[in-house]
């Protein structure tokens, strides 16, 4: 393969990362008559490998050959961060490498890069464009509104202290979560109602003075709830709405909700319609509301930009699950582009930390929480798996406890993973596991009948070809 093409396919994939950014880069070759391996001989006979690993910041650079290509090779390199594959790049080790391959006639097939700075989903860039489409004050009415819905007391604590730093002030706080008790109930609105006074109450004490904001103004003494609320439930409904099936819940949206909670002033119609679709986004069951909604928030003078940042902001302050529910709606309503998929709930089994001691050897992105007793919990996101490996001198056990997905053993029928599915690995077994296309997956691990010299073989990457064959029809064989 020239050099100068696998120079700018690499710099293509680099050039937008963080200098700082650790990187892994996974390049696959194929050759012809055992050239791969000729070549992995005379680049560690040479000395040229070991001159690539001195280089400063080189974390590996090792070889393997993929059980499916016997011509094939996968060269795996990891870098502290940009500046040391930087050196490496302009060092003669690069052209000799290079050079040889040209002498083997090896050609590339494949180009992966990973960094795992990626995996953190509020990076800068989606900071800049949430903070552009929803202010901070509306960031904060959506976050509360949700944990309110949720009944996440503790983060809701966090929440109000940073929306109330971020604009919000005490008396748009009280409105929002007294709003909601039309659409969540009581218990949950007393209940974060309480939780905010809290936290009002021991700012004072630590002497930050917030803005208590402007109250409701009186409502005139010839106000007509009910004609005030048809007239609000029509602009939001974008039709009159009557529902004769219960006149007595109709009166009460019209008079009460959408008459007397809509006319207090502190609250723009906007303002409510973002607390009220950021609430009922954290209500498992309700995504009929949800849809109209979304619609009616947009007759409220919502903007779709407002609207399309709110998924973002629901997934990293509140979950996962509220932000699926959402992108679901704005599908509905806005013909926005999106998959739907199984979530998990990460307050059962903690999603951990991203899993980039391992990252070179899954596809996708997975995350890592130890737990007690030796036991591991691996997350994996929609599409997720590891490479083809092999545990040597043990055997692995795995129990899904959350979501779907998928184990394989090389030459074996593909099994589906889902909550109880409990696979004991025999050991010198090639084999994968990771989550469905569809659907986040958790599993817990750990390893028994471990020999003296046990050890794990990492291979080659399941392709998406191999992967999809699975997924699409799971009695195929390998």
């Amino acid at each position: 393969m020239n050099f100068n093409k696998v120079f700018t396919i690499i710099s293509i994939f680099i050039m937008t990362l963080p200098c700082n950014a650790q990187l892994t880069i996974n390049i696959r070759y194929s050759g012809a008559n055992g050239a791969a391996k000729k070549y992995v001989k005379e680049m560690e006979q040479s000395g040229i490998a070991a001159r690539i690993r001195a280089v400063e910041g080189c974390l590996r650079y090792d070889y393997f050959f993929p059980a499916d290509d016997p011509e094939g090779l996968l060269l795996v390199d990891e870098w502290a961060d940009q500046a040391a594959l930087d050196r490496y790049h302009a060092s003669p080790m690069m052209k000799e490498a290079a050079a040889l391959r040209e002498k083997y006639k090896l050609g590339g097939r494949q180009i992966r890069m990973f960094n795992p700075l990626a995996q953190n989903p509020q990076t800068e860039k989606t900071a800049q464009i949430m903070d552009n489409a929803l202010s901070p004050r509306r960031q904060g009415l959506a976050v509360i509104a949700a944990l309110e819905a949720k009944g996440d007391q503790e983060t809701l604590k966090k929440a109000v202290a940073e929306a109330l730093d971020n604009g919000l002030t005490v008396s748009e706080a009280k409105e929002a979560l007294s709003q909601l008790y039309a659409y969540t109930g009581f218990p949950r609105s007393l209940n974060a109602l309480g939780t905010l006074q809290h936290v009002l109450a021991a700012r004072q004490a630590s002497g930050i003075q917030d803005d208590p904001g402007k109250e409701a103004d009186p409502l005139p003494a010839d106000y007509d709830a009910l004609e005030q609320g048809t007239a609000v439930q029509t602009q939001l409904s974008g039709q009159p709405f009557n529902y004769s099936f219960v006149p007595a819940t109709d009166y009460y949206l019209k008079a009460h909700l959408f008459g007397d909670i809509f006319a207090r002033n502190n609250l723009s119609f906007s303002d409510r319609e973002i607390v009220t679709v950021s609430a009922i986004s954290a209500l498992p069951g309700c995504e009929p509301q949800l849809i109209a909604h979304v619609s009616g928030a947009r007759n409220m003078g919502v903007t779709d930009s407002e609207l399309r940042a709110l998924p973002e902001l629901l997934e990293e302050k509140v979950g996962l699950a509220e932000a699926e529910r959402l992108r679901g709606a704005l599908k509905t309503v806005l013909g926005d582009n999106h998959t739907s998929v199984q979530t998990v709930d990460f307050s059962v089994w903690p999603k951990g930390l991203p899993n980039t001691a391992y990252a070179q050897y899954f596809t996708g992105n997975s995350y890592l929480a130890q737990m007690e007793g030796g036991l591991a919990n691996v997350t994996f996101e929609p599409g997720c798996r590891n490479n083809w490996h092999v545990h040597h001198k043990q055997v692995q056990v795995l129990i899904c406890v959350a979501g779907r997905g998928w184990y394989q053993e090389w030459g074996k029928p593909a099994v589906q993973l889902v909550p109880g599915t409990v696979i004991e690995i025999p050991e010198g077994a090639k084999h994968w596991h990771g989550a469905a296309a569809d659907s986040w997956m958790q599993h817990l691990t750990y390893h028994k009948d471990v020999q003296e010299g046990a050890s794990n073989e990492w291979l080659e990457p399941v392709s998406d070809q191999q992967y999809h064959q699975v997924i699409s029809d799971p009695r195929q064989r390998m």
